[in-house]
């Protein structure tokens, strides 16, 4: 069955429903026609010249990212600028793009379970409006973070000292600031992609250690979640679709 921009759309907010991201996010179709047919679909983390490359080497129609692209208001479409030339090589490839960026973030099955998940904490539960998770953890912050280099980033930095855990809390990407969030909902330590200075030293000051993993290597885990739900949905409704993950890496 032949299949348009805006029926992966609706499988995507069935996933992980658009009005769930947060006010200022930017989520859901911003480049293409929600008319166009779609037979292949790349599914990135970020939207570069060298996923766009990818789409067009396999011929896809649509690109799925996390991040979004206009995530501060334009006043123009330049070249020379570095989103805006990402804009114009996107339009003038005939590629669609949605973004599903904080609605992911908080689904089930998104981001930060995948995280929790990969590190082995378990019986999660959402916190902060659901851009975190909590969950039991049996072992010490040693062990997890032992798990995090080993799993997730070898250059995974510890702010704090060792102690038995058994409440763990993580958020993928960003989320500094949800420290407080997850000491408050019991966390013996929080797991995150991303650690502001001051977050850490009143994180630590307040006994509640961080592991900064990554705001990439935290993120990137979940696209094989995306990727598979995106295409189990698609081929339950026998949608002729082929949804495949970007092996660009944009820092390589």
């Amino acid at each position: 069955m032949a299949v348009t921009v805006q029926q992966i759309a609706q499988l995507i907010d069935q996933m992980a429903p658009f009005d769930t991201a947060v006010s200022y996010d930017n989520v859901g179709l911003l480049v293409g026609h929600p008319d166009s047919q779609v037979d292949k679909i790349l599914v990135a983390l970020d939207l570069t010249m060298g996923a766009i490359e990818e789409a067009q080497q396999m011929r896809a129609q649509l690109i799925v990212t996390h991040h979004p692209v206009m995530f501060h208001a334009r006043k123009n479409l330049r070249e020379d600028e570095a989103e805006g030339a990402l804009l114009c090589a996107l339009v003038r490839s005939g590629i669609a793009m949605i973004a599903a960026h904080t609605n992911f973030d908080a689904a089930r099955g998104g981001v930060s379970e995948v995280l929790a998940e990969t590190v082995g904490i378990t019986n999660l539960e959402p916190i902060a409006d659901g851009l975190v998770t909590i969950g039991d953890y049996d072992g010490t912050l040693d062990k997890l973070m032992q798990d995090v280099r080993a799993l997730i980033n070898p250059n995974a930095r510890l702010y704090g000292k060792d102690k038995p855990l058994k409440r763990v809390a993580a958020c993928g990407g960003a989320g500094s600031d949800f420290w407080i969030h997850a000491q408050q909902a019991g966390a013996d330590a929080y797991l995150l992609g991303e650690v502001r200075h001051y977050d850490a030293l009143a994180a630590v000051q307040s006994g509640m250690p961080l592991i900064d993993a990554g705001h990439y290597e935290t993120e990137r885990l979940s696209l094989k979640a995306l990727v598979h739900g995106l295409q189990t949905r698609a081929n339950e409704l026998q949608y002729n679709v082929r949804v495949q993950e970007s092996e660009y890496e944009p820092f390589l």
